[in-house]
């Protein structure tokens, strides 16, 4: 028996102190919820995609759509010259096909929860993003009035848990 007892002090004494249990941190989150408006006196048709771009895809989407208009600009610059209203149609051209690129790479990314930064709005407009961590983010929205297609912007800096509401105005050009 006191073998027995020798043993498993030494057990006992061989063994690494476990530190303390910490409570275990929470990410700390927001919540975004608001409404796309559509033009003065239009309407918005059928449901709109809403994206939360974080950080790094805001900074992916800014060069993204430089370098589209750039190309653009370099094979059409005499159309632009003659037809400066030309500009603004592959202008909005660059950013829709930015945001498609910018949505397929959110997508592939499986770090990213791709779910929880693209969502479509209710048919009233309405959009809400829940457990966004802090930092600030781009949202854009992709929709239709009537025939054509619009796209709305905007920047949100989540800051606090109490939810942030905000109506989507700005249409790019």
């Amino acid at each position: 028996m006191l073998i027995s007892f020798i043993i498993a002090a030494v057990f006992l004494a061989a063994q690494k102190p476990q530190p303390a249990t910490e409570p275990q941190k929470t990410a700390e989150t927001g919540i975004i919820a608001g409404r796309v408006a559509p033009p003065p006196e239009q309407k918005i048709s059928g449901p709109v995609q809403v994206i939360l771009l974080p950080p790094r895809y805001t900074n992916l989407w800014n060069s993204d759509v430089q370098k589209r208009l750039d190309n653009y600009w370099e094979r059409y610059k005499p159309a632009f010259a003659t037809q400066k209203e030309y500009f603004f149609e592959v202008s909005r051209m660059a950013q829709k096909e930015s945001i498609d690129y910018i949505v397929t790479r959110m997508r592939r990314d499986p770090s990213s929860n791709a779910a929880d930064f693209i969502k479509e709005t209710s048919p009233e407009g309405k959009f809400e993003f829940k457990n966004v961590p802090f930092g600030e983010y781009k949202i854009l929205a992709l929709g239709k009035v009537g025939d054509q297609s619009v796209i709305w912007q905007d920047t949100v800096d989540v800051q606090s848990p109490i939810p942030q509401f905000f109506e989507l105005k700005k249409r790019l050009p």
